[in-house]
């Protein structure tokens, strides 16, 4: 929970405290309008409440959502490295056996070797394609858990600012109606 959210939540319960003393000093002294006061405070003390509530969960689904990214960059790297070094390890595997099939037989080592690096050079970069659409799609696919995440958090926030609009508008209309409201 982030600082404004602490404190947002902190003036959520103040305002319900102050509400919930209103409300029954309204119920005490008969005085319906601040009885309504205290109600409305307390509704819109919960509303905030609640909004933080979800400020905080849209706020943890998108750090969720990077450190996804994130691992999944990092896990595109580690295939891509590890295919360079098979790779590397299959180029001199073959550069030792055409020295081998040269000094035994230099025409038809050579048009082995040939075939040999050819299918080699293809299975690898075959393998090094695989890697990178995999690691193309994990990347995709924690971009689209962090676009989820963000239209949630934008749509939470949305109506929280939505729920916060009709509370002062609710306010508005009590002040409104009783004119001796502070």
């Amino acid at each position: 929970m982030t600082d404004d959210n602490a404190a947002q939540t902190r003036k959520s319960f103040v305002d319900s405290v102050k509400g919930k003393a209103k409300e029954v000093a309204g119920a005490v002294t008969g005085n319906d309008s601040l009885t309504a006061e205290g109600q409305l405070e307390q509704t819109q003390a919960k509303e905030r409440r609640d909004a933080s509530r979800v400020d905080a969960e849209a706020d943890a689904e998108a750090t969720q959502a990077r450190e996804v990214a994130r691992e999944a960059q990092i896990e595109g790297a580690q295939e891509r490295s590890a295919a360079e070094v098979r790779a590397a390890a299959a180029k001199t595997s073959v550069r030792s056996e055409q020295a081998a099939q040269e000094s035994a037989a230099e025409d038809a080592g050579r048009r082995d070797a040939a075939r040999a690096q050819t299918q080699f050079e293809a299975e690898v970069q075959s393998e090094a394609v695989r890697a990178s659409a995999d690691e193309r799609q994990q990347v995709a696919s924690a971009q689209a858990e962090y676009g989820d995440a963000v239209q949630e958090y934008n749509e939470d926030v949305s109506e929280a600012a939505q729920a916060e609009a009709d509370a002062d508008r609710l306010r508005r209309r009590a002040e409104s109606a009783d004119p001796t409201l502070p």
